[in-house]
């Protein structure tokens, strides 16, 4: 339907092409950003619109606000993303503070922001929403697993591409370390040596084929590897499974076949299938999992990455909610903040980051992993310095499982 949305902007927005249409449920829709240049083309109602503007306090990432529908006749950016995190921080506020969570901070921020917002300073009131709604979702983790006396039994992961790159892993980082995410390559003879090594630390492994292989069919090359290593490999992500189309049934039967086939090679793994949940990529693994488990494709759990540019940490926290909703056990990969950014995109104090992000994933009974790139990209830092050194994001990861440590030891 071509319509008359005029969309605005207070002065947040700089680059049109970065905007996206999202559905209520902040899955990003595959269909291209509007153009100045003619009518919106809209998507079905009720829906969202997401875009990263540069906040102070913040740095640059992508933020979204729902509610629209093809009546709406205008919008502005930064307004409507302000009322959106100003409503959320607002009903965090009053369903936990009563509960005991410390929200004294979030609370002023609040008003802070709603300050903001009553003068129509939105740039302003959304950079205070959006780090009051952060804090708030921080908060209130830190307070659940306070409750919890900690998380036991968690894995702890890193992402390795090259058997050369899992070795510098065994080496350079210890305790917490003890999941190693594999992707094995069949033409390559050095994982034998190196799945035998990481046994004898008792860590356990995850591994998949190259994207390039994970499709909704059991390709010779992951029949191959899970014959190979049958009675090795503990988890096994089986297709990644790709955009927001789930597809036809006949898609949904070769995932069955693909899920049943690695069962009968080896019958003790935990089969995952991976999704990706991404503004800027413009994809959403959600609908098709929700589809999986309608369908009843038998996996036992999601696979689920996101980027630090995808959203707020509030986000993430919402985010782990809904695919929580699946029934099933997730492991989170999550990309780091380079310091210099990535694109567009930064985030302020990323170590900060982490640990909110880490926080928020332990507080959810059901994410039971969480699993960070080794080696850093264009896109995404990773856990080791120049030097092969543990850095300071391991630091803080390292820290933080010494936390819930002692939360349990403490019960």
């Amino acid at each position: 339907m071509m319509s008359g949305l005029e969309i605005r902007t207070a002065g947040g927005v700089d680059e049109w092409r970065l905007l996206r249409w999202a559905s209520r449920e902040g899955d990003a829709l595959p269909l291209e950003p509007p153009s100045a240049d003619e009518p919106a083309r809209l998507p079905p109602s009720p829906f969202g619109v997401a875009y990263p503007v540069r906040l102070r306090g913040v740095g640059r990432v992508y933020l979204w606000a729902d509610g629209f529908t093809t009546r709406t006749s205008s919008l502005v950016i930064e307004r409507e993303l302000a009322q959106r995190y100003l409503k959320a921080t607002s009903t965090l506020i009053k369903q936990y503070a009563r509960r005991g969570v410390p929200l004294e901070a979030v609370s002023n921020q609040l008003q802070q922001a709603q300050a903001y917002a009553t003068k129509q300073q939105w740039l302003d009131a959304l950079a205070e929403s959006v780090q009051a709604a952060e804090q708030g979702a921080v908060s209130v983790a830190r307070t659940r697993l306070q409750r919890m006396r900690g998380r036991t039994a968690f894995l702890w992961g890193v992402r390795t591409e090259t058997a050369d790159a899992a070795r510098i892993a065994l080496h350079a980082l210890a305790a917490p370390l003890n999941l190693l995410q594999l992707t094995l390559d069949s033409s390559s003879n050095a994982w034998h040596a190196v799945i035998q090594q990481v046994q004898s630390a008792r860590i356990a492994i995850a591994a998949s084929v190259p994207d390039k292989t994970s499709s909704p069919a059991l390709t010779e090359e992951l029949r191959t590897l899970m014959s190979r290593h049958r009675g090795q490999v503990r988890y096994w992500t089986l297709a990644a499974l790709g955009g927001n189309d789930a597809g036809s049934g006949n898609s949904f039967s070769q995932l069955a076949a693909l899920c049943e086939a690695a069962r009968t090679i080896d019958f003790g793994v935990v089969r995952l299938l991976r999704g990706v949940h991404s503004f800027y990529q413009r994809q959403s693994a959600y609908p098709v999992l929700e589809q999986c488990v309608e369908m009843g494709v038998p996996f036992e759990a999601v696979h689920l990455e996101w980027r630090w540019y995808d959203g707020t940490l509030y986000d993430l926290d919402q985010l782990l909610e809904r695919y929580g909703e699946l029934g099933k056990p997730i492991h989170l990969e999550l990309a780091l903040p380079p310091s210099e950014g990535y694109a567009v995109f930064t985030r302020d104090e990323p170590l900060l980051w982490l640990e909110g992000a880490c926080l928020i994933a332990l507080s959810k009974p059901y994410v039971v992993a969480l699993r960070f790139p080794l080696i850093g990209s264009e896109a995404s830092a990773g856990l080791l310095a120049d030097n092969n050194q543990p850095n300071a994001f391991w630091e803080q990861v390292r820290a933080l499982a010494v936390w819930n440590r002692t939360l349990q030891e403490c019960a």
